[in-house]
């Protein structure tokens, strides 16, 4: 057996209670949500360690380890599941018990994080409402170990010396490819999917194939290493950053100090911190603690809609807290011992898969069942997350970026004609121009960089201007493109980057777009800008459907066509004047003489706090078919 380590227990109490507190609050520890980063170092050292030593004794089983496996992992895992679903059944609108249902199959099969890399961003406000989007680290980690047995069982007879060679290889490969999928605006991706967090889990691999003369450690060496250890993990909790390292990186390489300093013969001081009594209690029911945190924390602020209160907050962690141990002593504990024989766990764990399996597909195929619920607040909320969104298989890479097809038979960017090309605020209007594209059997492509201003001088960051600078080179130069529909949010205030001191952000942000169709237009491009729209700023058909439901009161379902031209009168006023584009306005579509409602007919024109709904789009039609058409 492998000896046990008090002082990881003690990192994972670290972790887990840092995910806690970035889910209450980001404010409060605004890199905690790294502590799932660290959790996969522990995992890849520990299930390493076993691996590794069973292989090398040749004692290892493939089905011995998925033994193991689902007896850790599995029991608890059904418990929290279960009881989720009664609170969603109970709790949820129509779209957001569909989307669990989903998301409940998606977790039964280890999916997860492939399934919430196409329905959200892990860090958007509707990811509040996903009482399930933790379950994607389960994803990660259980794909990884389908993996990483069969590699060290191979290492371990042919290769055994270079086996922690190849496992860095694996890990730089893994570092290079987050980097690049963050470097082409592909963040989602990159955080969700295993080819681009892989190298996490190898860290912690690589540790335990670590020569065991290295673990011979002077003293100076392993305080060293784990007082560094612990400032990296101090900085990356408290200071994450984003630049051209993943932000994970500190507080990987912290885990795995902390980790390597303590595998010696001699215990820093660091690992003695670690392995204090109450990060021990902590951390020994962490993976019980994890799984419950999430749930509890949705459903509050999902009843409430919105923010918890002090004691609130102290409430929901009570029951948190209470909810792991019993599971761990209850569920985790008894499963996981020689006593409780394989079959009885094996049964139990099939018979609750098989039944949660059967709720989910239950519930998609019932949309939901609408009739629970307030008929308002179902049709209001038929509306969320239902902007565009480009299916895996219409990928394009565009010159090392990334694009999608609009009626692109050929997948050739050089045949496109028609090219959208802007933030999300130029995607989401992509289906209506498709079916126009189509109708006219006119190929075409969305070139999208979510996050950033369609301008290569005036930004977000730098970052953004330099990956707008090369989008806008790349569609300049393609041969058979001739129309240029240029989206974006009209978000001025955000500007951050390229902002000259004479000039207001409104100034600026109008500068910036200038810029951008100058160089199209010197490419001999025709260039139709896409004008702003009166975005309400919270979640219409989540924040919407759920005070109807509850009895909570409602936001304003409309702002005033005054406020709105107050707002963008000189941004429409200046583009509206230029002879050298085509102008769309939405916006006169959306509103009236007096008002811009968010609701029409009883349904959200938006499908979340700012990007138009599929709903919204037929009116818009004509807009861009005259556009098109000239």
């Amino acid at each position: 057996m492998t000896n046990y380590r008090p002082d990881i227990d003690g990192l994972r109490a670290v972790a887990v209670l840092s995910v806690i507190a970035f889910h209450l609050n980001p404010a409060w520890l605004p890199g905690g949500y790294l502590g799932v980063d660290i959790f996969f170092v522990i995992s890849g050292y520990l299930i390493t360690n076993i691996i590794w030593r069973e292989a090398c004794e040749q004692n290892f089983s493939i089905l011995r380890f998925y033994e193991r496996r689902i007896r850790r992992i599995m029991p608890a895992l059904l418990t929290v599941l279960a009881a989720t679903s009664v609170a969603a059944l109970i709790l949820l609108l129509p779209a957001d018990l569909k989307g669990f249902g989903r998301s409940l199959l998606a977790t039964l099969f280890f999916v997860a994080n492939i399934y919430f890399w196409r329905d959200t961003n892990y860090f958007s406000r509707t990811a509040e409402d996903k009482p399930l989007l933790h379950m994607w680290s389960l994803g990660i980690e259980e794909q990884f170990y389908i993996v990483m047995p069969f590699l060290l069982a191979i290492l371990a007879f042919r290769w055994r010396r270079a086996a922690v060679w190849f496992v860095l290889a694996i890990v730089l490969l893994s570092f290079g490819l987050n980097v690049f999928a963050n470097r082409i605006g592909a963040q989602n991706p990159a955080f969700y999917l295993l080819p681009t967090r892989a190298w996490e889990l190898g860290a912690g691999a690589a540790i335990a194939l670590l020569p065991a003369s290295l673990s011979q450690l002077y003293r100076p060496v392993a305080f060293v290493a784990g007082l560094l250890g612990i400032a990296l993990l101090l900085l990356a909790l408290t200071h994450p950053q984003q630049g051209l390292i993943p932000a994970a990186t500190p507080a990987i390489v912290a885990a795995a100090l902390l980790i390597w300093s303590g595998s010696g013969p001699i215990t820093p001081a660091t690992s003695q911190l670690l392995a204090l009594r109450p990060f021990v209690l902590v951390g020994l029911i962490s993976y019980s603690l994890y799984l419950w945190h999430w749930p509890v924390i949705v459903f509050s602020k999902y009843y409430l809609v919105r923010q918890l209160h002090v004691w609130e907050v102290i409430a929901a962690l009570a029951v948190m807290f209470t909810a792991a141990f019993l599971s761990y002593r209850y569920i985790e504990q008894p499963a996981r011992a020689k006593t409780m024989s394989w079959r009885r766990v094996g049964l139990w764990t099939g018979a609750g898969s098989l039944a949660a399996a059967g709720l989910a597909i239950t519930i998609v195929i019932s949309d939901g069942f609408p009739g629970r619920l307030d008929a308002q607040a179902a049709a209001m909320n038929e509306a969320l997350g239902t902007h565009y969104r480009c299916p895996v298989l219409k990928y394009l890479a565009l010159n090392g970026e990334r694009a999608c097809e609009l009626n692109l038979p050929s997948r050739n960017p050089n045949d496109a004609v028609v090219v959208l090309m802007g933030n999300s605020h130029a995607q989401m209007y992509a289906p209506v121009i498709e079916a126009i594209l189509r109708k006219k059997d006119v190929p075409g492509l969305l070139v999208p960089v979510n996050g950033c201003f369609p301008s290569a001088i005036v930004n977000l960051s730098r970052a953004c201007a330099e990956q707008m600078a090369r989008n806008i080179r790349s569609v300049s130069t393609l041969q058979s493109a001739k129309t240029i529909l240029l989206g974006t949010s009209w978000n001025y205030e955000n500007i951050r980057f390229g902002q000259e001191a004479q000039q207001s952000k409104q100034e600026s942000f109008a500068a910036g777009l200038d810029h951008t169709i100058r160089q199209l237009k010197a490419a001999g491009k025709k260039v139709v800008l896409i004008g702003p729209i009166p975005a309400p700023g919270w979640d219409v058909p989540s924040v919407g459907a759920r005070s109807l439901a509850f009895g909570r009161p409602l936001p304003a379902l409309e702002t005033s066509r005054m406020a709105f031209d107050d707002r963008y009168g000189k941004l429409l006023e200046t583009f509206v004047q230029r002879q050298d584009l085509e102008f769309v306005q939405p916006h006169t579509k959306l509103c009236n003489a007096l008002s811009c409602p968010y609701i029409r007919n009883g349904r959200s024109l938006f499908a979340d706090s700012n990007h138009l709904a599929a709903i919204a789009l037929p009116p818009l039609k004509p807009l861009f078919e005259f556009s098109l058409d000239h």
